[in-house]
């Protein structure tokens, strides 16, 4: 079972802490009216909710619903994190299994087919906040430890009681789930075979190579010794995932950062070619024209004047105010 989630409203953290129940101890049973989350530390969970048992171990996340019934159904020694909490928008998913699959594989395509720096959501302006969580999933080793260090900042900010920090609790656990999430969302796409967990990664990781040296004078002989790999072959897995060629992708890196740069900055054009990875101005300019429909100077005139008369009306709002 899946949930989507509204990820423009922040949650509302009640309880955050760690527990441990021994026997003869078992969750009593009730209605909690509010979300629960239980993350497995040490031992073993029975749990039944609405007549589906659970049998939680360590690693297991599991999200139990507000109008739910649950209860302990055998008593166990069990370590385990719990987050209680409230938000504006969560449903359950109405797919079934598979078109849950081909939903997930959608997002993530979409996802690494738009540019870090594009500014509208490449799959539609609603759907781009729908947040696909699973009811339960088990963690690999490597995602405990980031959910353990997660859960314990929500905790540090739940008992915190300075202002604003039932914000910033909410905010810790939005990206809780976040992370959640995607971790669910490789896994089951991985199990399903819809995509190969080595191809996936290594194309993850040439996405962040190039968002974070797009500056840099990369070649490809430099991405094979940089990612063991030969260039033709990694090519075409980033082309089957993200849709284009490497370098196309990276000089839509660039070019997305000069945009930025020249509307927000007086910097000569001279100085953002050089500063997005371009060496010789004439060919930034013809790139440049070539994604843009205008050349940079123009481009950087157009944003100018947008500016100035956008500050012109809100000055003349602002007078008429007073």
């Amino acid at each position: 079972m899946y949930f989507i989630v509204d990820s423009r409203s922040i949650p509302r953290v009640r309880l955050a802490n760690e527990t441990t129940i021994e026997p003869p101890y078992v969750h009593r049973r009730r209605i909690p009216h509010e979300w629960i989350i239980y993350m497995v530390k040490k031992g073993v969970m029975e749990l039944e909710e609405d007549g589906v048992s659970y049998h939680l171990v360590p690693g297991d996340f599991l999200i139990l619903s507000p109008e739910g019934q649950h209860e302990g159904t055998r008593a166990t020694y069990c370590e385990y994190f719990y987050i209680h909490f409230q938000h504006a928008d969560i449903r359950a998913a109405e797919a079934d299994e598979q078109q849950l699959r081909e939903q997930m594989y959608r997002v993530r395509s979409e996802a690494l087919r738009g540019s870090c720096c594009e500014r509208s959501c490449p799959y539609g302006e609603e759907a781009g906040y729908d947040l696909l969580l699973p009811k339960y999933c088990h963690m690999t080793d490597e995602a405990v430890v980031s959910l353990t260090r997660s859960l314990y900042e929500i905790m540090l900010n739940n008992r915190d009681h300075m202002e604003y920090y039932k914000t910033l609790c909410g905010c810790r656990l939005l990206q809780l789930l976040v992370f959640v999430s995607r971790q669910c969302l490789s896994a089951e796409l991985e199990s399903s075979g819809m995509i190969s967990a080595r191809s996936y990664q290594k194309v993850l990781a040439v996405q962040n190579y190039l968002q974070a040296s797009y500056q840099e004078q990369i070649t490809g002989d430099q991405l094979a010794g940089q990612f063991h790999m030969n260039f033709d072959y990694l090519n075409r897995l980033f082309r089957q995932s993200v849709g284009r060629p490497i370098f196309q992708y990276l000089c839509s890196l660039r070019i997305a950062r000069a945009r930025e740069l020249l509307t927000t900055t007086s910097m000569r054009i001279s100085q953002i070619s050089e500063q997005v990875g371009f060496m010789d101005e004439s060919y930034f300019s013809r790139v440049f024209k070539k994604y843009t429909g205008v050349c940079p100077a123009d481009y950087a005139k157009t944003a100018f004047n947008d500016r100035a008369l956008f500050s012109s009306i809100c000055g003349n709002a602002s007078g008429r105010n007073n």
